[in-house]
């Protein structure tokens, strides 16, 4: 046995060599490994699709796939084989790309499996595969590739979803880069649902448990932003009008869902918090004729996105300009009443000119409010004006930018000069000039 041993040794390559340098002995390993597994995917395509016939007189028919013993060796193929790509990503030689090749082609050996064998395979390994990614997000890899191939993509996201929705205890107490990978495995199950419609009874079963055991970890956690971010997530990727069923199951976590976020964003102490509240608030996936019960809180929201960095105060002015053409003014302008000034106010703080992006929008939602934007210019406070002039008396635009007009003063100091808005005979505004 001994002198076997030895002789093995000698006529191993990759056994300790004075004459090979260990970057040689790395580079031909790497090459063995991949060499192994484009053999091993057609031995397991073999495996999988060389069932023999039984006797016709049998009376048993043929099944397709693997036996209990040969799915039970691919799964531990699966969890000795991971380990195996460490290789590729330590050394002064290491590789990205080539790292990603090389787990792109050992989840392909998994993809010609029947998918019963698919299923009871990483059933059994899943767990195993979950700890190897958050060690080593390049093992990322292997989950996209699943996902985006349309033979397994949604029996994957049917077990992965499975193991994520238990951890979400785990998400506000996780590490950092933990909570990361957590977050990014969702997208990923939530993205395979955009890419593959047919997935989306996958999510069905498990949207209220996300929803509401998000909302109550985040009311307990004090780091709730990564719950939010989860939310938004899932509320992207569903969003558009595609989704029915999810909308159905959807419906009865509103009454609750839309207040908490709201009650939420209120006790949030930070601006980016506030931030991704307010988007929450805007893009729930319902349709329209959902949220019309609600439509009074949802103004809140509205009126303080408006007053928000630009890519909410763009969410907010499609929102408003969504709701301006689809309903009837008498059913909008009731729920629209309280907020009216606030909502003007903000209006017309988008009144700028280019390059500011939204000044456009802002005066379209305006001129479809029709009579409706007039209502409260008379509580508008005064415009402020420039210190001085030269010719004429600069009239101030919204925005704070001033436009000189070639106005005489009449001995006036030109800092007692306002505009002012006051209602005119017959309900109309008229501009006028006074001290």
């Amino acid at each position: 046995r001994r002198a076997a041993l030895v002789a093995v040794t000698k006529s191993d390559p990759f056994a300790s060599d004075s004459t090979k340098s260990a970057a040689d002995s790395t580079r031909e390993c790497k090459q063995l490994l991949k060499t192994m597994i484009l053999g091993v995917k057609t031995v397991v395509w073999s495996v999988s699709n060389s069932r023999m016939q039984p006797h016709p007189l049998a009376g048993v028919q043929a099944m397709k796939g693997m036996s209990e013993e040969e799915c039970l060796l691919v799964a531990r193929l699966v969890k000795n084989g991971l380990p195996c790509f460490v290789i590729y990503g330590t050394g002064p030689d290491a590789s990205p790309g080539e790292e990603k090749e090389v787990l792109d082609y050992f989840a392909g050996v998994f993809t010609v499996l029947d998918l019963r064998n698919f299923k009871q395979v990483f059933e059994l390994q899943m767990p195993t595969l979950y700890e190897r990614v958050r060690a080593n997000s390049s093992m990322l890899t292997i989950l996209q590739h699943f996902l985006a191939n349309s033979n397994v993509s949604r029996p994957f996201a049917e077990i992965l979803l499975s193991l994520l929705v238990g951890k979400l205890p785990e998400l506000s107490a996780a590490p950092e880069a933990e909570a990361a990978t957590l977050l990014r495995l969702f997208k990923l199950v939530f993205g395979s649902i955009t890419l593959f419609p047919e997935n989306e009874p996958v999510l069905r079963p498990h949207l209220a448990t996300i929803v509401t055991s998000a909302l109550r970890y985040a009311s307990a956690s004090p780091s709730p932003a990564h719950y939010y971010s989860l939310l938004r997530a899932l509320f992207k990727s569903i969003g558009g009008g595609k989704f029915e069923s999810l909308y159905k199951e959807f419906l009865p976590l509103l009454p609750s869902l839309l207040p908490g976020l709201i009650h939420a964003h209120a006790r949030a102490r930070t601006r980016a918090l506030r931030e991704v509240l307010l988007e929450l608030c805007l893009t729930l996936p319902a349709r329209l004729s959902a949220l019309l019960p609600f439509l009074h809180l949802l103004m809140e929201p509205v009126r303080h996105a408006l007053r928000a960095s630009s890519e909410q105060v763009g969410l907010a002015l499609r929102t408003l300009e969504f709701w301006v053409d689809h309903l009837h003014p008498d059913f909008l302008q009731p729920r629209m009443g309280p907020h009216m000034r606030h909502l003007m106010a903000a209006l017309t703080r988008q009144l700028r000119p280019q390059p500011y992006p939204y000044g456009p929008t802002a005066l379209r939602v305006l001129g479809k409010l029709g009579g409706r934007n007039r209502t409260e210019l008379h509580t508008r406070p005064p415009f402020e004006v420039a210190p001085s002039v030269s010719s004429g008396a600069p009239l101030p635009t919204a925005g704070g930018h001033s436009l000189g007009v070639g106005v005489d003063s009449g001995g006036v100091p030109p800092a007692r000069l306002y505009l002012e808005l006051r209602p005119a005979a017959g309900g109309a505004v008229a501009p006028t000039a006074s001290e």
